[in-house]
């Protein structure tokens, strides 16, 4: 699962040097906020934690006691290098297993009770900074359900988890194989399917977005695939002014899901 990168040293049994394993950002999620979200809400997917030595503060002890009381194991290094370049790891990361994800039925049997519910579906974002802004945004929107490719998408890794600060482990994240077939079946299932498009003359201050329904947003590059946008009832746009034309697809995300909340609370 894990690439050798850049190693850490240890003595062996007899006194020779052997290399650690240095963490892969794929397997790792960082920083104060990012551990206690997943302490919270998904202990089981820690497999241990690291601490600089000589770290200190109330956060940094709470994630300690946290970690101990629910038989994580805790280390203490006197340095250590994360995958990247200046990730402010703030003195501490875990190393993780997968972030939990369910397939499409598990997902559709956990939105049985809920009313109206919200979906959102990325069409091959492969930032992972752009996953977690957008994880953040949806969670704060009360999204339902964030459905991914398996293929095609950014790892939800430590950076897609620190920059959500620790959003995604509190989302029900579905990933599946074929985004377009997804749709369709969601479409059966009673929701209606809205994709952004940037060239849409349609704007989503002249949408109507209630009942249940799966805002689907495209890739940083290419924006939503053809077979993809086949299968979406609307595409609607953010009307835009002066000399931009469309917006980062995580500041894009936020601007629909939050008018969508706003449609819903008048």
């Amino acid at each position: 699962m894990a690439e050798k990168k850049q190693q850490f040293s240890r003595k062996g049994k007899r006194g020779s040097e052997h290399p650690a394993r240095q963490p892969d950002e794929r397997e790792i999620i960082w920083g104060i906020h990012p551990l206690l979200a997943a302490l919270s809400d998904a202990p089981g997917r820690i497999n241990e934690i690291t601490v600089l030595k000589g770290k200190t503060g109330r956060k940094i002890q709470q994630i300690i006691d946290l970690a101990r009381s629910k038989g994580i194991r805790v280390r203490f290094r006197a340095e250590f290098h994360l995958p990247g370049s200046g990730q402010n790891h703030q003195g501490v990361y875990a190393r993780i297993s997968a972030i939990s994800t369910l397939n499409l039925d598990q997902l559709l049997f956990r939105l049985k009770t809920r009313k109206n519910p919200i979906l959102l579906a990325l069409d091959s974002i492969q930032d992972p900074h752009n996953l977690g802004a957008v994880g953040r945004s949806a969670s704060a929107a009360g999204v339902a359900g964030l459905i991914v490719n398996k293929d095609r998408s950014a790892p939800l890794g430590g950076t897609a988890a620190k920059i959500s600060a620790g959003a995604l482990s509190g989302l029900n994240v579905c990933r599946v194989t074929n985004l377009a077939t997804t749709l369709k079946r969601l479409k059966k299932e009673g929701f209606w399917i809205f994709g952004a498009a940037a060239e849409e003359e349609r704007s989503l201050f002249q949408t109507d977005f209630s009942g249940p329904l799966c805002l689907v947003m495209g890739g940083e590059a290419k924006g939503i695939r053809p077979l993809v946008r086949e299968q979406c009832d609307m595409l609607v746009s953010i009307p835009m002014h002066g000399s931009l034309d469309s917006l980062n697809v995580s500041a894009a995300t936020a601007v629909i899901l939050f008018e969508i909340v706003r449609q819903r609370s008048c």
